[in-house]
């Protein structure tokens, strides 16, 4: 009777093939040596088929292309058309593409502006520009859930890369998960989209930082930090939908990022290599951290010179999530600089820990935990070591340079983590940091 409740048990667990061996060797031996399995092997094997193993985590890499890279102004090409989808358990290996429907004669397609991902809704919402839309996909099918393609009559163009749309650029999952802050394109409002459906909650007016393209949220959700392709970047309480108080820069506003609790922003300006750091309680301007000036003036002033990378000495900025270093792209000399923190806004170059990019890089974007960087030209960097570890390619071995990735964990088809396209500082990684314990990990 012991026997057949087991079998039956099996049977409703869908085991019955485990649990016949398990009950032949208990019935027919006294001695379960005898059978090749000793007892306590049986009881193991009894308790890993009736007791369900933890869903492994599996981590993947969403990258977009076209991407974004300089609009095309790369010394290699880019990996065509889609979403490419790689496996970053397995050195980053191909595993599929995701192919937005474009007809033949529109390809290569629109450019990707932006990508965010909820693990609420389970859905990855990728920015289109030319034709502007944003476009939320099902990350259990990779199908199209729903499409939004901006205002129902044509804007007002302020810059010459928009589009008429009015959408879009850079979006941006609120904590509740449902929430999308998007950007227009290049122009003087951000969306708020119902991320289930698409739908159009309200808008953030931001006329003093009018060409809308680059965006951080404080952890809480409270706080957007929205930044033009101006001198300027607004800070916007998210609830009323109205600015607190504009930051001026020395120079139009580039790539991104904040702290821990966003009361600093770390800013590329067009004509630095380096950053710009703003106060976003105060709204001021704290002040201008430059590479060394042997390291590009020279090169840069000189006009027959000719530099990727959206032509500028920096176009990429990166925070470690314990905010230890700060990391900028230097497309005078293909690499990345690193700058230590030595407090209270104090940083200093360490040329020691500068990464040489196997291309001219645009973009920096960290994993959570800080273990990995991930650069525009389609490296893969370790963050302690600071070499290139790897590079991201698609099928058929072409880099992908792109400014539009995630680094995604999944479990049973289920997004449960997501990095953002930036590197800001983390709050738990910077607490860990502080108490001692280092960075965070995932």
């Amino acid at each position: 009777m012991k026997i057949r409740a087991i079998l039956l048990a099996a049977v409703a667990s869908g085991a019955l093939g485990v649990f016949c061996i398990v009950a032949e060797a208990q019935s027919t031996s006294s001695d379960p040596a005898k059978r090749g399995l000793t007892r306590a092997q049986l009881n193991v094997l009894y308790e890993e088929t009736v007791t369900p193993r933890p869903a492994r985590t599996k981590h993947l890499v969403y990258a977009a292309e076209p991407g974004g890279t300089a609009n095309g102004m790369l010394p290699f090409p880019n990996g065509g058309v889609g979403i490419v989808v790689l496996d970053a358990d397995h050195d980053f290996r191909f595993l599929k593409r995701i192919s937005p429907d474009v007809a033949a004669s529109m390809l290569p397609g629109p450019e990707v502006t932006g990508m965010a991902a909820s693990s609420t809704t389970n859905m990855l919402y990728v920015a289109y520009r030319d034709p502007g839309a944003l476009v939320a996909y099902d990350l259990a099918t990779d199908k199209a859930v729903w499409t939004f393609k901006g205002e129902p009559a044509d804007v007002k163009i302020h810059f010459f890369n928009a589009d008429k749309s009015g959408c879009c650029e850079r979006p941006w999952t609120l904590p509740d998960g449902k929430t999308l802050v998007v950007g227009s394109s290049y122009n003087n409002w951000w969306y708020l989209i119902d991320g289930t459906n698409g739908k159009v909650i309200g808008k953030i007016d931001t006329p003093e930082s009018p060409l809308a393209h680059n965006i951080a949220v404080s952890p809480d959700g409270k706080i957007a930090y929205l930044a033009s392709l101006s001198k300027t970047l607004s800070v916007a309480d998210v609830a009323s939908r109205k600015v607190l108080r504009t930051i001026t820069f020395s120079d139009a506003v580039r790539p991104m990022v904040i702290n821990h609790d966003g009361s600093r922003v770390y800013v590329n300006t067009e004509d630095l290599l380096g950053f710009e750091i703003g106060d976003s309680r105060t709204g001021k301007f704290i002040k201008k951290v430059e590479a060394p000036e042997e390291m590009w003036k020279a090169k840069f002033s000189d006009p027959s010179n000719h530099f990727f990378g959206h032509g500028g000495p920096s176009h990429g900025i990166g925070m470690t999530p314990d905010e230890k270093e700060m990391w900028v792209v230097d497309n005078i000399n293909y690499g990345v600089l690193v700058f230590d923190n030595e407090g209270n806004d104090n940083w200093k170059y360490d040329p020691a820990k500068s990464v040489k990019s196997t291309y001219s890089s645009g973009w920096i974007s960290m994993t959570n935990d800080g273990r990995l960087a991930f650069l525009g030209d389609g490296d893969v960097v370790d963050v302690k070591t600071h070499k290139v570890i790897g590079q991201l390619k698609d099928e058929n071995g072409q880099v992908l340079g792109t400014e539009k990735s995630l680094y995604m964990a999944f479990q049973d088809g289920h997004l449960v983590e997501t990095n953002n396209q930036f590197a800001d500082g983390l709050p738990r990684a910077q607490e860990a940091a502080a108490s001692g314990g280092g960075r965070a990990r995932n």
